[in-house]
């Protein structure tokens, strides 16, 4: 059950561009409706203000809360409580009336716009409605971005680059390796001493290949070069291995995940307002819209839509055309262009 409406003058020339915010109703403007509308002898909106006046009476009045929400029935249950039992139950029949013809389709009779008309005892001596509260709109604050390192450059992302500069080095320590070992060290003067006189015998098992010529190259190498290019080749030989290790083709997991549906749809909303797509937006409410209400104006096309959803609405078609089919240039005609298709949806029904 909605309270808004249309603030049009149907004498007034054509506005070109957006329809105006809606307002709330106050108790005396639905009221005057409903003895408009039962004039004309149109009880289903008679029926259907005449039940909004006497709520929107009892909220101006203080004797149930303003809340937006309320359907026809918890209407009549809240008044139970507030009321005297002689009033409150007279409003169940209007309740369980209001339910058939707003949403069940049924037409309404005058008996029942009458008996509501009786039991309405608020509407006249209602006091006026509180003012609106503001709107505030509440910016959202950025998430902090962790300081991100700039990308390294695909030459140093590439492993065969590195594989490539692994290699030329293990080649140029066992090319200097090769190098050092087939250069013999020069053997210094010997000293002018005389020849001795008693030259012992050389004992018969000495090595006669024993000496210079039968080291290891790591002894003419320096130490730290000789372990260090040891420990090299060891982590060269643990990157081939690490790099040319098979991994497979990739296998999806199920995931039994079940995201609450409150949060899936703030994460939609917040994706479409960073997108900045307002008419994006606007096309997905409109297409929404429009499927709920064609089965009920019948298959036409869109202009024929348009004056007949205007007619039944009792407003000009181009404020109907503008918030069904017009241009949504930014987010402030985007809430516009939202609340007054809630409007049309409720009203139609």
């Amino acid at each position: 059950m909605s309270d808004n409406h249309f603030d049009a003058d149907l004498d007034s020339p054509q506005i070109v561009g957006p329809p105006p915010p809606p307002r709330l109703g106050a108790a005396a403007d639905h009221r005057a409706a409903a003895e408009h509308a039962a004039s004309r002898r149109d009880y289903d909106n008679a029926l259907r203000e005449r039940f909004r006046a006497v709520l929107r009476a009892l909220e101006q009045g203080g004797t149930l809360p303003v809340r937006r929400s309320r359907t026809a029935q918890e209407t009549a249950d809240d008044a139970t409580t507030a009321l005297p039992l002689e009033h409150s139950t007279e409003l169940h029949p209007a309740a369980r009336s209001f339910d058939e013809v707003v949403y069940g389709g049924r037409a309404a009779t005058e008996d029942e716009y009458r008996r509501l008309e009786y039991a309405d005892r608020y509407s006249q001596s209602a006091p006026p409605p509180a003012p609106e509260p503001i709107e505030v709109e509440i910016a959202e604050r950025k998430a902090k971005q962790r300081r991100q390192l700039p990308p390294l450059p695909a030459l140093l992302r590439n492993p065969k680059f590195w594989a490539a500069l692994a290699a030329g080095l293990a080649i140029a320590l066992l090319l200097y390796a090769t190098l050092q070992s087939c250069g013999a060290p020069n053997a210094p003067t010997p000293p002018d001493f005389p020849p001795p006189t008693d030259v012992p015998d050389p004992p018969e098992d000495i090595d006669p290949d024993f000496g210079a010529g039968k080291d290891s190259i790591f002894s003419t190498l320096p130490g730290w070069l000789a372990f260090g290019g040891l420990q090299f080749l060891l982590a060269f030989a643990a990157l081939v291995a690490w790099r040319s290790r098979r991994r497979g083709a990739l296998v999806s997991e199920p995931r039994p995940v079940e995201v609450p549906a409150n949060e899936l749809l703030a994460g939609q909303a917040g994706l479409y307002r960073r997108s900045r797509d307002v008419g994006h937006v606007a096309q997905i409410l409109r297409a929404a819209t429009l499927r709920r209400i064609r089965p009920r104006l019948g298959d036409l096309t869109d202009d024929q839509l348009v004056h007949t959803a205007a007619a039944r609405l009792g407003v000009p078609a181009q404020q109907v055309g503008t918030v069904l089919f017009g241009e949504v240039p930014d987010e402030g005609t985007l809430y516009y262009v939202a609340a007054h298709l809630e409007w049309i949806e409720t009203e139609i029904g």
